[in-house]
């Protein structure tokens, strides 16, 4: 565990970020007195998309292309 303050933290970036890819938990002293916490946080990996996967869940009214009562004073 290591504390920094919020100065020294963006002077030292690139050893802050190395430190938390190898596990290290990084405190950070904002200038408020705010003590943030710098972790590792792994992201899920997405699957490749699949075209055509929505394909009948989004349903249209038969109306849909009508126009709206609210426009109609400027459709004149």
């Amino acid at each position: 565990m290591k504390t920094y303050t919020m100065e020294s933290a963006v002077a030292n970036f690139d050893e802050l970020m190395e430190d938390a890819q190898k596990g290290r938990t990084i405190y950070i002293i904002g200038s408020d007195g705010r003590e943030y916490e710098l972790i590792l946080k792994h992201m899920p990996v997405n699957k490749p998309r699949k075209p055509g996967s929505a394909r009948g869940k989004i349903k249209m009214s038969a109306d849909f292309d009508a126009p709206l009562p609210e426009f109609e004073p400027y459709m004149e």
